[in-house]
């Protein structure tokens, strides 16, 4: 019986910590045709989430381009949720992208509730993020507050400070990805989960342990709290992702109860 959040987040049908975590392919298309063409695959693939990662985007730093695409991926995918994330090449994204278009394209999905989430690295830090949840405040698209090494993983104490921090912050939703040296690694990484929905129960978790040694946690992830795991729909954007048709059977067995 997994720990489910106590205050799970509704997305057009969909609940965020909920009775079964939910899966989220990514969408990295690069240009408009690729990326209506990823989009339009979306209801085959039926997924709960998609994640939308505009950093890998050719024409990014445009805003009102960008924006456009996004109306135009909305109605392609209809009622699946979506999370808007730009990561930029310090935070482990595709490429090099300024603050000032990445923000402005995200004040405009969120203004226009084109997306039902957005994320944001915590090393943004505070003035930042009370910026975006002033954007979002009233408004049907909640805050993720993330955090990600690529290189290792921190200490369980770390990690759990981490993401204490990200809901202290003001996240709607917490999120932690490492990636792992050891099976110690990724049994902390569970650890440190489990520990954080313990003492914040109401706040939906996405955590993760990358490349193939962590794919473990994508699967039993959800029974140390972590609300969502990403599966490859028709491109991985991280290492470690699975599948999601091989990802959906190991989720029967892993949550049929």
């Amino acid at each position: 019986m997994r720990l489910e959040a106590k205050k799970p987040i509704a997305a057009r049908g969909r609940e965020l910590g909920g009775k079964t975590p939910l899966v989220c392919i990514p969408l990295v298309g690069k240009d408009h045709d690729s990326i209506m063409a990823e989009a339009g695959n979306v209801p085959a693939i039926a997924p709960d989430v998609i994640e939308l990662r505009i950093d890998w985007w050719d024409f990014i730093e445009d805003a009102e381009k960008s924006a456009a695409m996004i109306r135009e991926v909305r109605k392609a995918v209809g009622d699946t949720p979506i999370i808007l994330t730009c990561r930029g090449d310090w935070e482990g994204g595709y490429k090099k992208v300024s603050d000032k278009a990445k923000f402005a394209v995200y004040a405009a999905a969120i203004r226009e509730e084109l997306v039902d989430f957005v994320d944001m690295e915590l090393k943004y830090g505070q003035q930042k993020i009370d910026e975006v949840r002033e954007q979002t405040a009233g408004r049907k698209v909640s805050l993720i507050v993330s955090f990600h090494n690529f290189q290792q993983t921190p200490s369980k104490d770390e990690m759990f400070s981490i993401m204490e921090q990200e809901i202290k912050s003001g996240a709607d939703v917490a999120k932690l990805a490492a990636m792992p040296k050891s099976e110690e690694d990724v049994l902390a990484v569970l650890s440190a989960t489990l520990a954080v929905r313990r003492k914040y129960p109401d706040t939906p978790i996405i955590s993760m342990s990358m490349g193939p040694l962590g794919a473990v946690t994508r699967i039993v992830g959800g029974l140390f709290g972590s609300d969502l795991t990403f599966a490859v729909g028709s491109q991985a954007s991280a290492p470690g992702q699975i599948p999601v048709n091989e990802l959906r059977k190991c989720f029967e067995v892993v949550h049929q109860n």
